[in-house]
């Protein structure tokens, strides 16, 4: 028995409250060494004055590169719950894993109760659920600046012509917020109903991350009252409207850090950033700037968040377009290099305003410590989507794309991971349909499998018509809309996956999640007690058969059950 595989963390994400009285457990076995797990557990107050211990078996679930995992959903009645497990190897040998490790599986063994481990009490509260209706959601991502001009007297100076390339880092189009209320029925029958839009404060640039002012709209994207129709339109349609927040840094115009370039170490502002030197600037012997930034931007000073006053800030900001504009859920841009203190003291401030706020940050790595605890949602989910991409580009193979992703599936609690946020392509990175050598077959494909994977899927503003582009800034191109989006060849096969995944959601929340690989025919099954779902994937370069479904959702390349190479479907059976 492989005594080094074999893992379980009570309160971690092996454990999920799930409901009053409903815990889920999750331990982690070397891959292919064990064959049984079991779990014996009680109350400890009545198994101490003489109720017998109960014993449940595990599910076998999802394996990654190195480990398998198991899985049970125990009903608590009381909501006290000692637990340990019983885990049997290929040979037969038995053994027990509890709180202080290994023990002979024998009857004085499991009478001692140091061997347990303990939830001394389920408290839902404790859980921090997230917002149901994220589970709903497919959210569309918007940089205002590009999506479309609906109001040319308020048009930067120096703005392009809409569409004329090559786009650069400094251009601007016009785009604002008229122009996202007018295209609103457009998206509302593309099936959207998250609209998720990067900042749109006072700031000089044409992305805003490096703000001037959280509390005004920048004057070429519009006004409040434009932001405040946008929002109630939004609504009246569906759609929950969230903000992009830049809580690690200011942008240099602000008139905290000018406080700071023009009194010093004298600015009352002078300890809301991380400033190593006076006057603040460049070094002229080395070059280095004597001010922290986030990366190497000099017009981006990084906050200090650890700092009360910043947070108080920064909790007026939030609160204050929930408050007045009535705003659904909040982004939290470099989320990974702000404090857990200040975001566990936010959002606890925004959860007090609006308790089904859907809260978000940005990290493009795993990171657990920043999800539940009083924080975050969710996180802007890179891990699970981009191997998507590297998938159908035939860098991964689909052994090793099965094995990481479900490596990514057991990072979080299985609440927060229905709602992560789950994007092929955003503002920050290359378009999908670039990164896979503009063949919309594969973006299908891609995207059908993003649609059944848990969590909350995004398309990025322009995904309906295959726009294309390569790394910042050329992924940032003006929509185009001509011809009309339902007038492309790309426009009906998203709407029929979003109207597909918005239907199923619920099953999707809840369902069973397994692969198969035959050959190189990656599948992936949804299955709960009314239905099989399946999507099928031929990596390989000769067709394969498929098994009878009842309905065909999706395809490309199917006929007569014979799965062509590179084609998909997405089938019921």
């Amino acid at each position: 028995m492989q005594l080094a595989g074999i893992l379980h963390r009570p309160e971690s994400e092996d454990t999920a409250v799930l409901a009053d009285h409903q815990v889920l457990l999750r331990i982690q076995t070397a891959l292919t060494d064990i064959v049984k797990v079991e779990i014996k557990y009680a109350d400890m107050y009545l198994w101490q004055t003489g109720a017998p211990m109960q014993t449940a078996v595990l599910e076998k679930g999802l394996a990654t590169q190195a480990n398998q995992y198991w899985t049970l959903t125990l009903n608590v009645p009381t909501n006290r719950l000692i637990y340990g497990f019983r885990l049997t190897d290929q040979a037969g040998q038995t053994i027990g894993y509890g709180d202080d490790g290994f023990f002979d599986d024998c009857a004085p063994a499991w009478a001692t109760t140091s061997h347990y481990f303990h939830l001394p009490y389920l408290h839902v509260s404790d859980a921090e659920l997230p917002p149901a209706w994220v589970k709903e959601t497919v959210w569309y991502q918007i940089f205002p600046e590009r999506f479309a001009n609906g109001d040319t007297t308020n048009d930067p100076a120096q703005v392009q012509a809409w569409g004329r390339g090559p786009v650069k880092t400094d251009s601007f189009y016009g785009g604002d917020l008229r122009g996202i209320i007018d295209h609103l029925d457009d998206l509302a029958d593309l099936g959207i109903n998250g609209l998720y839009l990067c900042p749109i404060f006072t700031s000089p640039s044409n992305h805003k991350y490096d703000t001037l002012d959280h509390f005004e709209i920048d004057p070429h994207f519009g006004t409040k009252k434009d932001f405040q129709e946008l929002v109630d339109a939004a609504h009246e349609r569906g759609m929950h409207v969230m903000l992009d927040a830049v809580f690690n840094h200011f942008g240099t115009a602000s008139p905290q850090w000018q406080d700071v370039v023009k009194n010093g170490a004298q600015s009352r502002f002078a300890d809301w950033f991380h400033i190593h030197g006076y006057p603040v600037g460049q070094d002229p012997e080395t070059g280095q700037l004597n001010y922290e930034t986030f990366g190497t931007a000099a017009t981006m000073p990084k906050l200090n968040t650890q700092n009360p006053a910043v947070r108080d800030y920064l909790i007026q900001i939030t609160s204050y377009w929930i408050q007045q504009l009535n705003i659904d859920a909040w982004r939290f841009d470099v989320a990974d290099e702000v404090d857990h203190g200040t975001w566990r003291v936010i959002c606890g401030a925004l959860r007090a305003v609006k308790p089904d706020i859907y809260l978000l940050g940005e990290s493009w790595h795993d990171s657990p410590s920043l999800v539940g605890n009083g924080q975050f949602d969710a996180l802007m989910n890179y891990p699970l989507t981009q191997p998507i991409l590297s998938l159908f580009n035939h860098e991964l193979t689909p052994k090793a794309y099965i094995g990481k992703t479900n490596l990514q599936l057991m990072q979080y609690r299985q609440p927060n991971q229905q709602v992560m946020f789950n994007a092929l392509d955003t503002h920050d990175t290359a378009r999908m349909l670039t990164v896979l050598h503009d063949d919309p077959v594969k973006m299908q494909a891609a995207l059908t499998l993003l649609m059944m994977l848990p969590g909350a899927p995004c398309l990025y503003y322009g995904t309906e018509v295959g726009l294309a582009g390569g790394p910042d800034p050329d992924n940032r191109r003006c929509m185009p809309w001509q011809p009309a989006p339902k007038q492309t060849a790309m426009y009906p096969v998203v709407q029929r996956l979003i109207a597909w995944r918005k239907a199923n959601a619920a099953f999707l929340a809840t369902s069973q999640l397994s692969w198969q690989l035959t050959g190189e025919l990656l599948q992936l099954q949804r299955q709960d007690a009314t239905q099989t779902v399946v999507g099928q994937f031929n990596l390989g370069t000769t067709s394969q058969a498929l098994a009878p479904a009842t309905t065909t959702v999706l395809s490309h390349g199917l006929a007569d059950d014979q799965l062509a190479a590179g084609g998909f479907s997405l089938q019921v059976r």
